[in-house]
């Protein structure tokens, strides 16, 4: 197998290994809450949306406090709030308030009629206003017998107006999905099934009923995305307060004094949700926030308004089939991989964030077109899938990649490995720039070879080039090549950490250390011009090298091989001595004869050698 092939074997593995697991990992509680949190991001980021066809009557603390008579035996107050709805056009009135058992059981002196006036008006405004009443199923297994002597409970049953008001908890006691009908019952298909009071009131208010229909719910015509506990994923228009609500109290003023415009204004061709809109029965939502208190959650009255809402405007929430959860997660963990398999450290931590961050997005999107992709498990089998990739990078390609940087530095430089690692390119070009030539030599070494083991030579001239060569990096040079004993280095204003024009006076002061250096029993030579050169790659496309060329390499081996003639240790050409500028003491030797120039040439040592000398 290629390594090519090998390569997309092994990202395709961890890609898919990586979708497994976040799949496997959500069914631990842990990942599960972390699911449900990064969807109620979706909510925050998507804001508040308007609701138009519904309205709360609340129970405010301000009705609390001004309808003095206790909470239980209230009955003439819904009484009146429910026939002045149905006087104003409301379509539908949904009683979020139950009734286990009637006045009379609560105290001896009650007056008894409050049960049977709050029946009448239930009875009178359901002829033009189908109302809905709530109940608990918990309370009405352990108070069945009492429930039965409730008129209200009694009519709303008989007319199939009873709805259950809980809600539905997740683990994290957020209220996020809402139960709408109880389960089928396969021994009695036809039995009526009870609704929730959203779903309830949603058909009362559209005119359509609820049904099965192959294993689907459908209202109307329209199927509903519900789980397979019949819940539906609660699209909340917004946090608490969103849906438009009254207070009870200021409803029951407008009614005592006939102001039917307002009572219009408020109802007419809405559902009106009448229940608690107080600190008693609060939830979290989706729209929390980082503080705490009662004012920062939503009324369950509110909770049932959003879950009609909901199904009112058909705006759905559901997940998206297996398969696309699948694809995305293997998708989005593909390409994570992929970059941290093939892009530098650096490039894969921008692109990878860039990458993540557009994930992220689609999920938000598809959000906002009614599907829901967990961006938590985007992000999880993301960051499985980039661990995945980096471990293999660091474990096969980088470690390749080191080595023939390596090999690179060691044969031609460190200075054109990093131009041609930056470049990524290898072609046969080059530039002309002005350097300054460093070319050095070994007194006397062919006489020092005749009478020397040959890898005792060796082992030598290694020390000695050891030595010669850290001076050279030490300066920023960088060594072109090595010439039998000698050297030439070149000094460029691209060396790493050059000064623009410095060049010059780092070359001489590089020599200099050279020829001062003990390097067992070899002296040297240096010979240092300054000018204009070629310098880049030359040969064929089968063997090419890294070199300089011109007249400036040709003068500094020249005036190196002048040192034994002019008793000299190190020669530099007048153009080097200008370039240098005050920083290097020198001697002016004369004007001297060099071969391939008709005029003679200004040479130069440095002081610092004469004294020493």
């Amino acid at each position: 197998m290629s390594q090519r092939l090998k390569k997309a074997a092994v990202i395709s593995a961890i890609a898919i290994a990586s979708a497994a697991a976040t799949i496997g990992l959500s069914q631990f509680r842990f990942f599960e809450l972390l699911k449900l949190k990064a969807q109620d991001v979706h909510f925050v980021l998507r804001g508040t949306r308007p609701v138009n066809d519904i309205v709360i009557l609340g129970i405010d603390n301000d009705t609390l406090d001004r309808l003095l008579k206790p909470s239980l035996y209230w009955h003439d107050y819904y009484a009146e709030a429910m026939t002045a709805a149905a006087e104003a056009g409301a379509k539908t009135f949904v009683l979020d308030v139950t009734f286990a058992i009637p006045v009379a059981n609560y105290e001896k002196d009650n007056p008894p009629h409050l049960d049977s006036d709050l029946a009448g008006a239930f009875s009178a405004a359901s002829q033009t206003m189908p109302v809905v009443c709530a109940f608990v199923p918990e309370a009405m297994g352990a108070q069945r017998e009492a429930l039965g002597a409730v008129p209200l409970n009694m009519i709303a049953g008989a007319l199939g107006l009873s709805a259950f008001a809980n809600l539905t908890d997740d683990p994290d006691a957020f209220v996020r999905t809402q139960e709408l009908i109880e389960a089928p019952d396969p021994k009695d298909p036809s039995r009526p099934l009870t609704r929730g009071m959203a779903l309830l009131a949603a058909e009362k208010f559209l005119g359509v009923e609820a049904q099965f229909r192959g294993g689907d719910l459908y209202l109307g015509n329209r199927r509903l995305p519900v789980n397979k506990d019949r819940e539906l994923t609660i699209n909340f228009a917004g946090p608490p307060e969103t849906v438009p609500r009254v207070s009870l109290y200021k409803f029951l003023e407008a009614a005592e004094n006939k102001d039917m415009t307002t009572l219009r204004k408020w109802v007419e061709g809405k559902v009106v949700l009448l229940g608690p809109d107080n600190s008693g029965d609060r939830h979290n939502t989706p729209f929390y926030t980082v503080f705490a208190g009662s004012r920062y959650t939503t009324p369950g009255v509110e909770v049932h308004a959003n879950t009609l809402h909901t199904l009112l405007t058909g705006d759905f929430l559901q997940p998206v089939p297996d398969w696309v959860r699948g694809l995305c997660l293997l998708l989005a963990a593909g390409i994570s991989v992929t970059m941290a398999a093939s892009f530098a450290p650096s490039r894969t931590a921008v692109w990878s964030l860039l990458a993540l961050v557009a994930s992220l997005g689609a999920t938000h999107l598809l959000f906002r077109l009614g599907w829901l992709l967990s961006s938590s498990e985007v992000l999880i089998a993301y960051g499985f899938a980039l661990l995945g990739g980096m471990i293999y990078r660091f474990a096969t390609a980088e470690r390749k990649s080191s080595f023939f940087r390596s090999a690179v530095a060691l044969f031609v430089g460190k200075q054109v490995a990093h131009s041609l690692d930056q470049s990524q390119t290898i072609s046969l070009i080059g530039k002309r720039q002005t350097v300054t030539i460093v070319f050095t030599d070994i007194r006397g070494f062919t006489a020092f070879c005749e009478s020397k083991d040959p890898a005792l030579v060796v082992d030598l001239l290694n020390s000695y080039m050891q030595t010669m060569v850290s001076i050279i990096v030490n300066y920023s040079g960088h060594v072109n090549k090595f010439i039998g004993d000698g050297i030439l280095a070149v000094f460029s204003d691209d060396d790493e950490g050059a000064k623009q024009g410095d060049h010059a006076f780092r070359a001489v002061a590089c020599a200099t250390e050279m020829v001062k250096a003990q390097a067992g029993d070899f002296k040297t030579g240096a010979g240092i011009h300054s000018g204009e050169v070629v310098i880049g790659n030359v040969g064929s496309s089968d063997k090419m090298e890294f070199t300089v060329l011109g007249d400036t390499v040709n003068l500094a081996s020249r005036l190196e091989s002048l040192n034994k003639e002019q008793k000299t240790k190190l020669l530099l050409s007048e153009a080097t001595r200008e370039m240098s500028g005050a920083g290097i003491d020198t001697v002016y030797i004369g004007e001297v004869p060099v071969r391939g120039k008709t005029e003679p040439m200004k040479l130069y040592t440095v002081k610092s050698l004469t004294e020493a000398a």
